[in-house]
């Protein structure tokens, strides 16, 4: 059976040469164990997590001023352990409100800390980005919030926000896609299952003299993030397999040249998109790269035969994607001369080489 394209919402698709290795591993990773039994206190694990922090700091270029951590509860986990940790009695932080994922995390900041927007998007439909001067920061927050990628309303920040305050950011679905200005931020998180394998892990970048300054005292083992930095991320037993899995893709995105590499690409990709559309200043949101054009695309695809795509709902994306339903007749036949032109370049086999399909289809 031929595989089909993914484009739902939630875990992405993965490249055909990873998908092989860790097929390979959950038999036996070489040693005769598979790798979803094998002990997270033994020598192979011991060194894969070694050598798993120092390529994400490779690829991503994440200094020595910032630990990596490797946890579970997926990034919403952290809407919760963030405020616990680093804001102050009598507090209050900023949120820089572009969407559903800021305001899904402000719910859970509200129980720690009192919450000033600095920018509330609600109050224009969540129709672009702020510029810098649009922001009006509060006077000595805990820390500024923000989610880079807003994947249901399709807009993305194209840098992080100048800003005087500690800086955390949710990069869930945006992660080396492209390189990231680490040492702008005190925190990053973001959850594994878009560009960095499967779901079962969220990444933790935190800048060691921000953790030293704000979480004053011990917590609950799973909430300590100073404890978990001791810990190498092993507390408790890892999400070995779902960690295996993002070796392999660290792997696979240093083979195709990197963060650098990687924008390039998902730049072209989405620039099939928005020559296919007569005017792309009309719709702001089409200039977002990955979850709006993921959505956009399956519906082309749908009316191109040739491809063996499977129709999700995905996630509702809305104001954008209501404008450009009424273009999508008109540019159907732009977007197959557009992706024939491509597939023309690659290999001869159209059936669903996932690797080859990387190099075309934006990723969530």
């Amino acid at each position: 059976m031929a595989r089909i394209l993914n484009f739902t919402a939630g875990p992405a698709h993965l490249p055909e040469s990873v998908i092989q290795i860790c097929q390979q591993a959950l038999w036996d990773v070489g040693n005769g164990i598979g790798i979803a039994e094998i002990s997270h206190r033994s020598a192979f694990f011991d060194d894969l997590m070694t050598d798993l922090e120092a390529q994400f700091r490779r690829v991503g270029a994440v200094p020595d001023s910032h630990a990596v951590l490797f946890l579970q509860g997926g990034a919403t986990l952290q809407f919760c352990t963030i405020p616990a940790t680093f804001t102050r009695p009598g507090g209050h932080i900023d949120c820089i409100h572009t969407g559903y994922w800021t305001r899904n995390a402000m719910r859970d900041a509200d129980f720690y800390t009192r919450i000033h927007y600095a920018y509330d998007g609600a109050k224009n439909g969540f129709q672009h980005i702020p510029d810098d001067d649009e922001i009006a920061y509060s006077s000595a927050p805990d820390y500024v919030y923000y989610c880079a990628n807003n994947s249901f309303l399709g807009t993305e920040f194209k840098r992080a926000p100048r800003c005087p305050y500690p800086l955390i950011a949710d990069m869930s679905s945006n992660i080396f896609s492209r390189p990231i200005d680490v040492a702008a931020h005190s925190l990053i998180f973001a959850s594994a299952q878009k560009n960095l394998g499967i779901a079962g892990c969220c990444v933790v970048i935190v800048d060691r003299a921000f953790l030293d300054e704000r979480q004053s005292t011990a917590r609950p083992s799973m909430f300590d993030y100073k404890r978990l930095v001791q810990a190498r991320s092993m507390l408790n037993t890892p999400p070995t397999f779902a960690l295996f899995v993002m070796k392999q893709m660290l792997d696979w995105i240093e083979s195709h040249g990197g963060l650098k590499s990687m924008a390039a690409r998902n730049a072209q990709k989405a620039q099939i998109i928005r020559d296919a559309i007569d005017d792309p200043a009309d719709v702001p949101q089409i200039r977002k790269f990955l979850d709006f054009y993921l959505p956009t695309t399956l519906r082309l695809l749908n009316a191109y035969d040739r491809m063996n795509a499977q129709e999700y709902a995905g996630e509702n994306i809305t104001g954008s994607m209501e404008r450009i339903e009424e273009m999508l007749d008109t540019t159907i036949a732009a977007y197959k001369k557009q992706l024939d032109a491509l597939f023309a370049n690659q290999a001869a086999d159209i059936q669903m080489d996932i690797d080859t399909m990387n190099t075309m289809l934006a990723r969530e």
